[in-house]
This record gives structure tokens, sequence and C-alpha cells, in this order.
């Protein structure tokens, strides 16, 4: 019987892990006659107290449900961030009973007190957006700051989609690497919550097929959770601005989230917004 897709993935994220790890990081000696770079697969064995043998099986997919316990000991041995240790979890102790993906057939619904928030927010630019990096709403500041997400077809209305896809994201983006790479982990980080979400499984795979540079970064297996951060813009009117964004939990039947990018108050940035509120 073949492995099912959570083994595979966590015998895949196990081998991505321990080629990142050093034997230095792990107070472990190098011998000269060393060629592995990473931790060999005893040595993360023994660092997390079990069996070379059971360890084996983890990472070739043949070991059903590892304990939280193992879990927890071979992250500390893998030296996973937190959100490491949360992906590990999922991907080892498998996902909730799966539900009917009612999103996948119509657009989520957005509350009314959040876009009448979304609205009201005239001066900074602000969106809502799914797990799986789907756009549902924006203010004017927003189509401002980039374009209107209604010129484009609605499965294109994605954040990962225009990274890769849209020739204008390389333009208006001035760290399109860092962008590029934070919007792969975190559709990483939602598809192992929900392993079954049929919009995210068919946008890995068109990005997949589109976009070597997704393919390559989505083989790295790293993840990451909302956070906060922030982006720059080449503005095509107002030059380069430099925009904070922090992400808001939307409440509701929907997982969704309401960003907000914001500039310090008296920056060139700051003033750049308030001239363009003025004109709308």
């Amino acid at each position: 019987m073949a492995p099912s897709p959570a083994l595979t993935d966590l015998a895949h994220f196990l081998r991505s892990r321990r080629a990142r790890v050093t034997p230095e990081a792990v107070g472990l000696p190098r011998s000269s006659t060393r060629r592995l770079n990473g931790l060999r697969r005893a040595e993360v064995a023994a660092l997390a107290g079990i069996s070379p043998e059971y360890y084996t099986r983890l990472e070739q997919g043949r070991q059903r449900r590892p304990s939280p316990d193992v879990l927890d000991a071979l992250a500390t041995a893998l030296r996973l961030d937190d959100d490491g240790r949360r992906h590990l979890h999922r991907l080892g102790t498998g996902s909730p009973p799966h539900q009917a993906d009612t999103a996948g057939a119509t657009a989520p619904h957005v509350p009314e007190t959040t876009l009448r928030l979304l609205g009201s927010l005239t001066l900074y630019p602000a969106h809502v957006v799914t797990p799986m990096r789907d756009i549902v709403a924006w203010n004017r500041a927003e189509s401002w700051l980039l374009f209107d997400y209604a010129e484009l077809p609605a499965p294109q209305r994605n954040f990962a989609w225009f990274v890769f896809c849209d020739p204008r994201a390389p333009e208006l983006l001035t760290d399109w690497e860092k962008v590029a790479r934070g919007n792969v982990h975190r559709l990483r980080h939602a598809l192992a919550a929900d392993p079954h979400n049929e919009r995210g499984l068919r946008l890995v795979a068109e990005l997949t097929q589109r976009s070597s540079r997704f393919a390559a970064i989505w083989e790295e297996h790293d993840v990451r959770g909302p956070t906060t951060g922030s982006h720059g813009f080449r503005h095509p009117r107002a030059g380069r601005l430099d925009l904070d964004y922090a992400a808001y939990v939307v409440p509701g039947a929907h997982p969704l989230e309401l960003v907000v990018l914001t500039a310090e108050e008296g920056s060139p940035t700051h003033e750049a917004l308030k001239r363009a509120a003025a004109e709308s």
C-alpha cells in the first residue's frame, strides 16, 4: 500500500529539515571523512531518543501516527522554530475530520462589519484574504497602491498567483524574493491545516506547473503562520513606498484575515498616502 499524502509530506519535511542541521549546531563533532552536510538519520534518532529503525520508517513514510511526545522530541532535535514545530505536529498527527469545502464553490462571506471597516480606511491600503491567499475584498487605497483586483478573473485574485504569474509583480515589489517566499510559506502552512482544500491543491498544482521558482521554494518545505512585517513598493506615480503590515483575524464561518498596511506618521510614504486619499 502506498503511503498516504500526509505521511509523504511528513517524510519530505523530516528529510528537508535534517539536511539543514549541521553536526556543529547540535554539539556533534565533524570528522574529516564526513561528506554529509546535515545530520545522519541515526544522529537525529539519537537526539530524539528513538530508534534509528523507527526514524527511518518515518522518513520513508511507512510509520503511522507518531505520538506527540515523539514529534516534540524530533522538533527539538531538528531545531525547529514555533511554526515548524506546529507544522510537524499537523503532519504527524493528521488533520481534523474533513468538512465539505463550501468556500471552494462560492466566495467566502465577508461580514458586513468588516466591509464597513475596510471602506472606512481611506488612508491605509487594506484587504481581506483567505488562508489560501485569495483576495476577497479590498479598499480604494489598496487599488491605488497596486491595482484594482476586479481587473483580474476571480481565480487570479490571489497573492501567490500574482507574485509568481503576473509580470507586474517584480516591478511593483522591491523585494520580490522575500514576498514570494512568504506567500509559499503561508500557503504550505494553510494546506497543512486543511490538506483536502480543493482550492489550495489546485492552486499549488497550477503554480508548480507555471513557475519553476514556486516549485523550488515549495520543495524547501518551509512554513510560516500569520505575522507582521514590512513591504517595499515601486509606485508608478508616488515612487518608493515603505509600508508595515499586520493581519487581524475576522470572526465568522470562514477563516479570513484583514490585512492593513500603514506607514509612520510624517514619513514620505505617509505623506504620499495622504495625497492619494485627498485626490480620490
